[in-house]
């Protein structure tokens, strides 16, 4: 661009880039004036939807005649019919790169806030939110004067809403708790982002920062910002009120409007006087919360670390009942404790819990030695501990009592209500010795480690034929081997069935069994209302439980092309398992699904920050640059998929479509055949050779192998209406009667299941 003439300005050089576009300080040729020209960023293609955000951007800021916001000269069009907008030009810096020389003194940062809170108030007249305030988007000019930039994602009261269905836009870290969660905002969100902005320029330090966007909407969620006063204990005591009241989580409490925000600031413009503690107008309550660590294995033998596991998972499970009190999950608290032992910072950090559970087990003979501190992560003190010497029989007392003494102890600080009963009833001892086993197993989520616990399970249930818990294993074991292609689906499905019944027989309210049978219904039996209708009664029996989310997103909602309903269900599964791999990941692929795929690499780059060694991740970002065309990128992800995977087949059907899309067709070849040798002897799903086929071109072995998966049940069948890998056959008869045989087709999938976000008709692709 530099250099070229557009229309009769002279691009000079390039100012930034942002999410919605790329800023060049120009030459108007006419006027003969320094302007800046804003394009759409070169890697956003032109469509109806940019161009009306970019249309709404320039009307926003263009009827908001102001000297604190940016002034718009014209919106034009280039000879391609790109749109760029012509702003003024303005000599100064931004508070962004203000602030990289260091914290500013309290009258500074309050006089440039308050100079962007009256640029704000304008835009609240005219019913538009900002939605992206941050320093990057405040130009400071040489004269001091601030302007309001980058009305880009304004939300215009009662105006079409144009932003990407579930996708929340915003920077993350100055995001207030309603735009975080979603719901609809108004004027009193810019007023958080710019009590954010004020604690950054009076500390130096962002309140809410965090390693990943994840890890940062957690924060901004649920917890508190490092007081004020331990962060800059310079900054006067007065100011320090508006800054609390400006981040109150809760809307109602925080100030209504920028005209109000701006007369304090004006009222305390002398910042003199002591200090305050923070806040100091109305105390904001910390919800209380705590996460249990995997138990230490303290045994002579080491031969107790399921059961140390299994302590931690029922305490879990029996906390997450204390209605008030936030329980980090399993996944979560063992993905921080994965590589050994973790500090109190970064527990508190990642888990973002005021309190840590920690524990050991010793057992000898039929007695057992327990074990138990609750440690408050922000001081490492000890709130509570206590040592249980009893025989194994008394081990749900022992749970009971470990967990009431949690609540009891945290209660009188935090206001916790009162709780039931905390553990629920189970089988036996040795039942429930061997359902640990077998979850400890499960967990492994190997096909060696599924079938050993379908063993466990088993003998489980022939000890205690109640335990409702042992038959849920069962389901959820043999599901796993389907979904996973371990087993052929007519061997395990229906076991798996016949498990969830039996549980859901002797226990009608377990979250988790109905999040299985639901799953079976969708990938195995093609049921999608019912398995709508199951997954609902597992949120609604446990809205804490993760996977009852995650599941119903990418097992429902994705595969019916329900996109926007599956990223709001996984954005609560982040919220509940905010250190899930599978549920970062499960987003990517959402991602993949409706075809944003340069969105789907910036979601599991953070599952692989999270964990480089998760196969998963590596395998979806594969598929993601090779629809992208970046193919040495996509084989290399994939090879390294295929070799921390132990070369899965998935992973090895995968890397074969690469090579195919690539032109390299004699390994694509050489993993084909691969393939058909090995369905030979073992079950391999031909869901996986007729994406190698589509890759190749081979329509018809294509269609000929999906008909053969329909005829099989293979569960990989179930995203099929949405995966990009089976484009190419997308509008031929065969294809969309195929569709129509596992409902998911235009005539079978009714239009409740599809859902106006259902960017995949079957004749057209996005």
């Amino acid at each position: 661009m530099i250099g070229r003439v557009v229309s009769h300005y002279r691009v000079l050089e390039r100012l930034g880039r942002g999410g919605m576009g790329v800023v060049y300080k120009a030459e108007d040729l006419k006027l003969g004036r320094k302007v800046a020209l804003k394009f759409l960023p070169p890697h956003v293609s032109p469509s109806v939807e940019t161009n009306q955000r970019f249309l709404q951007e320039a009307r926003a800021a263009s009827a908001l005649d102001h000297q604190n916001t940016c002034t718009i000269f014209e919106i034009a069009e280039t000879e391609e019919g790109q749109l760029f907008i012509v702003m003024a030009y303005y000599d100064g810096e931004t508070l962004s790169a203000k602030l990289k020389q260091g914290a500013l003194s309290p009258s500074e940062a309050a006089n440039l806030v308050a100079q962007s809170a009256r640029g704000l108030a304008r835009a609240h007249q005219q019913g538009i939110v900002h939605r992206d305030v941050k320093p990057a988007n405040l130009m400071i000019t040489k004269e001091g004067l601030v302007k309001v930039l980058d009305f880009g994602i304004a939300k215009l009261v009662g105006a079409t809403p144009v932003t990407h269905v579930g996708k929340i836009v915003g920077s993350v870290e100055y995001m207030s708790p309603e735009h975080a969660r979603g719901d609809d905002i108004d004027a009193r969100a810019d007023l958080w982002s710019l009590g954010v902005v004020l604690y950054e320029s009076l500390s130096g330090r962002k309140p809410f920062r965090a390693d990943h966007p994840q890890a940062a909407l957690y924060a901004v969620l649920h917890l508190d910002p490092k007081p004020l006063a331990d962060a800059a204990p310079h900054v006067p005591g007065r100011l320090q009120d508006v800054v609390a009241r400006a981040l109150q989580k809760s809307p109602d409490q925080r100030y209504q409007s920028a005209e109000e925000l701006i007369r304090d600031l004006e009222e305390t413009d002398s910042w003199t006087g002591p200090t305050a503690a923070f806040p100091s107008q109305t105390p904001v309550r910390p919800q209380p919360s705590v996460a249990v660590l995997p138990f230490k294995d303290m045994s002579a033998e080491q031969d107790q670390q399921y059961f140390c596991d299994g302590m931690a998972e029922e305490l879990i499970s029996a906390l997450s009942r204390v209605d008030g009190l936030r329980v980090a999950s399993r996944t979560s608290t063992f993905e921080v404790t994965k590589d050994g032992e973790a500090d109190l910072r970064t527990v508190r950090d990642r888990l973002g819990v005021s309190t840590l559970l920690e524990g050991s087990v010793r057992k000898a003979g039929s007695r057992l030695r327990i074990t138990v501190g609750l440690v408050n992560t922000a001081t490492g003190l000890q709130l509570w501990n206590d040592r249980y010497d009893r025989e194994l029989e008394d081990i749900f007392a022992i749970q009971e009592e470990i967990a009431r003494s949690i609540v009891e102890t945290l209660r009188p600080k935090l206001m916790i209500a009162e709780a039931g009963p905390l553990v629920l009833p189970a089988g036996g001892f040795e039942a429930y010795n061997l359902y640990l086993k077998g979850r400890f197993h499960w967990n492994q989520r190997t096909e060696a480690g599924l079938k050993k616990s379908i063993e466990l399970f088993r003998q489980a249930t022939e000890k205690d034929p109640s335990y409702a818990r042992a038959y849920a294993g069962l389901a959820d074991a043999h599901l796993l081997l389907g979904i996973y292609g371990a087993a052929a689906p007519d061997e395990v499905m229906p076991r798996a069935r016949e498990a969830a019944e039996k549980a859901l027989g002797l226990d009608g309210k377990s979250a988790e069994v109905y999040a299985s049978l639901a799953c079976l219904e969708a990938v195995y039996e093609w049921d999608w209302e019912g398995a709508e209708d199951d997954f609902r009664r597992s949120i609604a029996l446990d809205p804490r439980y993760p996977t009852g989310h995650h599941w119903f997103a990418v097992n429902v909602l994705a595969p019916c092309g329900r996109f926007k309903e599956a990223f709001d269900e996984l954005r609560i599964a982040e919220d509940l398992d905010p250190l899930s791999l599978a549920i970062h990941a499960s987003v990517g692929l959402v991602f993949i699904f409706q075809r944003r795929f340069e969105e789907a690499l910036d979601e599991l780059a953070h599952a692989i920050e999270l964990d480089p060694r998760f196969a998963v991740a590596h395998f979806f970002r594969g598929q993601a640059l090779s629809q992208l065309d970046r193919h040495d990128e996509a084989i290399g992800a994939l090879e390294h998929a295929a070799q921390l995977s132990g070369s899965a087949i998935e992973m090895r059907s995968a890397l074969a479509c690469a090579y195919a899309r690539a032109g390299r067709l004699e390994p694509a070849r050489r993993i084909q055949h691969e393939l058909e040798v090995r369905s030979r002897s073992a079950y391999v799903s031909p869901v996986l050779l007729a994406q190698v086929h589509a890759s190749l071109g081979e329509n018809g072995s294509a269609i000929e192998a999906l008909a053969r998966a329909i005829r099989w049940r293979a569960a990989d069948l179930a995203w099929l209406r949405v995966r990009p890998v089976f484009d190419p056959l997308r509008g031929e008869p065969r294809f969309e009667e195929l569709l129509e045989d596992i409902h998911l087709g235009s005539r079978t999938l009714s239009a409740s299941h599809t859902g106006p976000d259902d960017d995949l008709a079957p004749t057209r692709i996005l």
